[in-house]
């Protein structure tokens, strides 16, 4: 488990945090696993990090 100095804060639009506590919530996760394992994910598949700086890059 996390203690508090293993933490960082990270600022997020308000549309953006809605939607990932949204998400989080509806399925009984907690936000900051969320969040980590989307960074997992990111690093470790070369296809869904493409994708992901293809859009951030065209919004």
């Amino acid at each position: 488990m996390s203690s508090d100095d293993d933490r960082k804060k990270v600022a997020l639009d308000d549309e953006t945090y809605e939607k990932l506590k949204d998400f989080s919530r509806f399925n009984g996760l907690k936000l900051r696993k969320v969040i980590a394992t989307l960074a997992d994910l990111l690093v470790k598949d070369k296809v869904l990090s493409d994708q992901v700086i293809k859009l951030t890059l065209e919004k």
